[in-house]
């Protein structure tokens, strides 16, 4: 297993605030398309699992495909309502998906959008 394992790229981290917080978790990288469920390490063997990365959303217009500093929208969009003039912690409005039309946040992981991405 160990000759399978190209590399260990980086910690996840968990974004509390402003603050980051390191985790336990570790993206591993295989040279095997197939990599085993588990590996050994030291004394421990340890559960894999794929990755996936959220897919690339702007927090300026909400939208998927781009970051905040390629948007090309002149105003900021609130992730909860779709609408702009306020941000997220100041919105008391029901929830309007920008990318589906559907009663959820943009940021939901229920949108059909969100796998598409």
């Amino acid at each position: 297993m160990v000759e399978e394992l190209s590399h260990s790229r980086w910690r996840i981290k968990v974004s509390h605030g402003k603050d980051k917080t390191r985790t336990d978790t570790i993206v591993l990288t295989f040279d095997n398309s197939k990599p085993q469920s588990r590996i050994r390490a030291g004394h421990l063997t340890l559960d894999v699992r794929p990755y996936v990365p959220l897919p690339m959303r702007c927090y300026k217009c909400q939208r998927y495909g781009h970051g905040k500093d390629r948007c090309k929208k002149p105003a900021t969009v609130c992730v909860i309502c779709g609408k702009g003039g306020h941000v997220e912690r100041n919105c008391s409005a029901d929830a309007h998906c920008v990318n589906c039309r559907g009663d959820h946040a943009a940021s939901s992981k229920t949108c059909p959008k969100f796998p598409e991405e």
